[in-house]
């Protein structure tokens, strides 16, 4: 939670207080402190990951939220808040903005920024300070209900509300629910999308074992395509394969962004040392312990970049379990390295010459 009201929002601190109530041994509120700032707000979430991001504090008409920034407060975008937010705690499930006016975005715009399969709950006009902290407790009060889902707990606080103020409520609050799954159910549909590459042997098999450079440079042009543009295409005839592709727009998301960073790091080094594979090597694969390399480096050098490809498809493996983790999907399989690291030592240090 992040109170940045003043003196002037009366009511801001039983906000705070009811919130606090929410304790439990499954529930934990942190309530930032009042010296966090705009710039401090990234590494505070992020070493929470909190479910729910809840804002007390004043709003403008132009779609802003005033929030710390030394001893004053400065008007920053609800978007771009949001974002920070959900880049720093991937696990984010809703944002609460209890403020005047912070559905000014629109029902579209924030629809983006909320969480992937979550929620954000906002006002349409100025808020009183009074009404906005009792719709805040009942609100809360009706989420930690395990048998009420957000969209509920919104409906019946604001059932609840009305009941005790009838036509007396002085401002609108609303809720825009994601049109994205979850980030777990985007996890597993990508990789269905890049499951016919993870299944081949470019991607399960150690780079000794003499399969083919050029099929593992097409198994990475196949991942580029789908990672850049959300499209799974036959390997037959390049048709587009709609039930195993997805929006691009899920890419963007803060995790699989990261997914899609890390994997592209990982195509970038295999590509730039099959380069030097291919111009070194007779034949479009390793035979042996490097047997069919030429002398422009030693033989445990050739190994050694051998290796490098091995390692940079576990960095990609490595990165698709990292967006897996917690989805209940298993795990993909690392490959074995092709050479082992006394078999490096005991091969020939310099390049063989051969004798005139």
């Amino acid at each position: 939670m992040w109170n940045c009201a003043d003196e002037q929002l009366t009511h801001a601190d039983d906000e705070v207080r009811s919130l606090e109530l929410c304790r439990s041994s499954e529930v934990d509120v942190v309530v930032a402190s009042h010296a966090l700032e705009w710039d401090g707000l990234g590494s505070f979430i992020a070493s929470l990951e909190p479910t729910i991001f809840h804002f007390i504090g004043h709003g403008t008409t132009r779609g802003e939220i005033e929030v710390n920034e030394g001893r004053r407060t400065v008007a920053r975008s609800i978007s771009s808040v949001l974002e920070v937010v959900r880049a720093a705690s991937p696990a984010l499930e809703g944002v609460y903005l209890s403020g005047c006016h912070t559905s000014v975005p629109g029902p579209e715009v924030l629809e983006l920024v909320a969480p992937s399969g979550g929620w954000v709950v906002g006002t349409s006009d100025a808020v009183e300070d009074d009404v906005a902290s009792m719709f805040t407790q009942k609100f809360y009060e009706h989420l930690l209900d395990p048998n009420v889902d957000a969209s509920a707990a919104f409906g019946l606080a604001k059932a609840y509300v009305e009941a005790d103020l009838g036509d007396a409520i002085p401002h609108s609050v609303w809720m825009a629910l994601s049109s994205m799954p979850s980030v777990d159910a985007m996890a597993r549909t990508v990789l269905s999308a890049l499951r016919n590459v993870f299944d081949r042997s470019a991607m399960q098999v150690s780079m000794r074992n003499e399969f083919s450079f050029d099929e593992l440079d097409q198994a990475l042009q196949d991942m580029s395509h789908a990672l850049g543009t959300g499209q799974v295409l036959s390997r037959r005839n390049n048709a587009l394969i709609a039930p195993v592709s997805f929006p691009i727009e899920w890419l963007y998301e803060p995790r699989l962004a990261g997914f899609v960073s890390e994997a592209r790091a990982g195509i970038s080094t295999i590509r730039r040392t099959l380069d030097v594979l291919r111009q070194g090597a007779r034949g479009d694969r390793v035979y042996g312990n490097v047997l069919n390399f030429d002398n422009s480096a030693s033989q445990a050098e050739w190994m050694q970049r051998v290796n490098k490809v091995d390692m940079a498809r576990n960095k990609i493996i490595k990165a698709m379990n990292k967006l897996l983790h917690g989805s209940g999907t298993p795990i993909l399989r690392q490959i074995p390295l092709s050479f082992s690291k006394q078999t490096i030592e005991s091969a020939p240090k310099s390049p063989v010459r051969p004798r005139r």
